[in-house]
């Protein structure tokens, strides 16, 4: 019984191991985010399609803000992508002009 137990004790701790190094804060997705998104309204696109792209990017940015914050990283790093993308694409009606 000593050894089953032993095993047991070991996979938990393996697993926990695991799960904790799965997960990790994007901190690199949310720069990126960020970024891309103070370069859109540098460029100050003035179609309202830009403009309604940038303002949902900003919503994007927040939504990743607040998963980071109650540590959904998952959710966090897909929210911020979303921003990113947003983002570029206000910043290339500018570009279209």
């Amino acid at each position: 019984m000593g050894r089953k137990w032993h095993r047991t004790v070991l996979f938990l701790l393996l697993a926990a191991a695991l799960a904790a190094c799965a997960v990790k804060p994007p901190v690199q997705e949310m720069a990126e985010a960020r970024s891309a998104i103070e370069s859109a309204k540098q460029l100050s696109p003035t179609q309202p399609e830009a403009q309604q792209e940038l303002k949902s990017a900003e919503q994007s940015l927040k939504q990743a803000a607040d998963a980071l914050d109650r540590e959904q990283y998952e959710r966090a790093r897909r929210k911020a992508i979303e921003a990113k993308r947003k983002a570029q694409r206000a910043a290339q009606y500018r570009s279209n002009q």
